[in-house]
């Protein structure tokens, strides 16, 4: 008897520990967005358009969603989770299939005739992808830390 309880202990500590462990290991990369149904972190409105939707992670893996690329730079120049970032996402423009990209690696452009949802109007590309079709607006190529400026 006393070996069965030992063992059903180990047993208890091992499924304990396991279950901690999974807990607090959360997946820091993109989450998906819920389209049509999640609300954008800062302006509330529904994620719809998934050319400009964008999400902030945070070391826990909390995800934060934003239905445009000015949505979230709002949001952090707000000072709002600042310390607790641990990756920033950003949809490809021309991939609008909802996949992300880090912010850091993506150019940036701006054009009135990209419509965004706040009308913040900047899209994000993968660096070598072809710029947008030239407009009087156009603005670009940005890095991302020029958006934060």
């Amino acid at each position: 008897m006393n070996g069965k309880n030992a063992s059903m202990k180990q047993l208890i500590w091992t499924g304990l520990v396991a279950g901690i462990a999974a807990f607090t290991s959360c997946k820091q990369g993109p989450q998906p967005i819920r389209y049509g149904y999640d609300a954008c972190t800062h302006c509330k409105m529904t994620i719809v358009d998934k050319r400009f939707a964008a999400e902030i992670v945070t070391r826990k893996g909390r995800a934060y969603p934003f239905d445009d690329i000015a949505c979230m730079v709002d949001y952090i120049k707000a000072g709002r989770n600042s310390g607790d970032v641990a990756a920033i996402y950003v949809s490809d423009y021309n991939k609008p299939d909802g996949s992300f990209m880090e912010a850091s690696q993506a150019v940036f452009f701006y054009s009135e005739k990209f419509n965004s949802p706040m009308n913040g109007n900047y899209a994000a590309f993968s660096q070598g992808a072809s710029a947008p079709p030239a407009d009087s607006t156009l603005k670009g190529p940005l890095k991302w830390e020029r958006l934060l400026q």
